[in-house]
């Protein structure tokens, strides 16, 4: 009893580090809108982290700092007081370019902490995970049965040091880039097996990703921890990874939204159980789920929906182009659609977490049933 309560309360403590990181994520992005808009003298009056009812809530001078119940975003309140026109001090009066400027602030926050935490990582010493190649080494550590790996006679211990005369050298991005670009092809390795040098021929997998064919092999490969690095150098390899994620997460949208695809969408709760498992495995691993959702939440502000950053400067431009303002029952019919269509697509990407979440125990039940696979 003791130890299941333990155990209770060990897990507990990771879901409220993974709620605390993903709060500090919103909260540095709804910092970013407040500080450019207070840069330029407007007025917010609130600064909420969360939505639905107030938790906890403190006015500082004209602005009134919450958190609300519902973890599942934030936002800041530039309209002007109840009963009055907007003034010079609210951000509807202002200059497009100032609108631009304060609306874009939070996904540029967003990858301004992406850059931060990656080149703090770099400094610290990156943490071996199988989310970056570079932290591991091109010997196989895990052979899938029945794969092209296991069919060619790959062995764990083997360490593979060429594709078809390409050396590898030590490079495991270079390896996993050079079979994913040979799907579906016969190649030749050469490995290195008990410190002998040994060749032999493949015929590499394919599977699916995102609308790309790409070549497998069906093995894992031995996960490394680098060493810390000097401070300029830091600077150097976290901008570049962190542009490699953004570039990434870009196309992972793109293709989503232009193939209606939802299958590689994660709702709250998976991301919810992805941040506590990263608190599970250890300070670095955990601000490096909290950079990758800081730069999909930068990407996912650009989608120009209403209810998000992207939505917001699509009415500005539109507002600028014409001249005029977007009369308010038109924004209000579209914002509530919008909010309407975002609160379905929750609730399914929820279910779908569920399933994805607990398939394993429900997929008995389902057979049982007729309705598993």
């Amino acid at each position: 009893m003791i130890k299941s309560l333990l155990s209770l309360s060990h897990s507990l403590w990771f879901i409220i580090a993974g709620i605390v990181g993903l709060g500090f994520v919103i909260t540095f992005h709804e910092l970013g809108h407040f500080l450019v808009a207070k840069l330029f003298g407007m007025r917010v009056q609130t600064f909420s982290i969360g939505f639905g009812p107030q938790i906890i809530s403190k006015k500082i001078g004209q602005t009134e700092f919450s958190i609300s119940a519902i973890p599942l975003g934030g936002y800041n309140d530039f309209s002007s007081p109840e009963g009055k026109e907007h003034d010079e001090f609210s951000l509807v009066a202002r200059p497009y370019y100032q609108k631009l400027l304060v609306i874009a602030g939070g996904i540029t926050f967003n990858i301004i902490l992406a850059y931060m935490i990656f080149t703090l990582l770099f400094m610290a010493g990156m943490p071996s995970t199988p989310m970056l190649p570079n932290n591991s080494l091109p010997t196989i550590s895990k052979v899938e049965p029945n794969s092209p790996a296991d069919k060619a006679g790959l062995q764990v211990g083997d360490t593979i040091l060429a594709i078809n005369g390409q050396t590898i050298n030590n490079n495991t991005k270079q390896l996993l880039e050079t079979i994913q670009s040979l799907p579906d092809q016969e190649a030749t390795l050469l490995i290195e097996r008990h410190n002998s040098p040994e060749t032999m021929t493949i015929t590499f997998g394919s599977q699916k990703h995102l609308g790309k064919t790409l070549g497998m092999m069906g093995t894992q490969f031995t996960l490394t921890p680098l060493a810390g690095k000097p401070i300029l150098e830091s600077i150097q390899e976290g901008v570049l990874l962190t542009n490699k994620y953004l570039a990434d997460t870009f196309y992972a949208f793109k293709y989503i939204i232009s193939s209606c695809d939802t299958s590689k969408l994660s709702g709250p709760l998976t991301i919810f159980a992805v941040t506590s498992k990263g608190a599970e495995q250890g300070i670095k691993i955990f601000f490096l789920f909290l950079a990758i959702i800081s730069i999909n939440l930068a990407i996912l502000n650009l989608i120009p929906l209403p209810i998000l950053d992207g939505g917001q400067i699509l009415f500005y431009t539109i507002e600028a182009i014409a001249r005029r303002p977007i009369p308010d029952r038109i924004r209000e019919y579209i914002f509530i659609g919008t909010w309407i269509g975002f609160l379905l697509l929750t609730i399914y990407l929820t279910g779908q977490d569920i399933m994805r979440l607990t398939g394993n125990y429900l997929q008995p039940i389902l057979k049982l049933f007729g309705l598993g696979k």
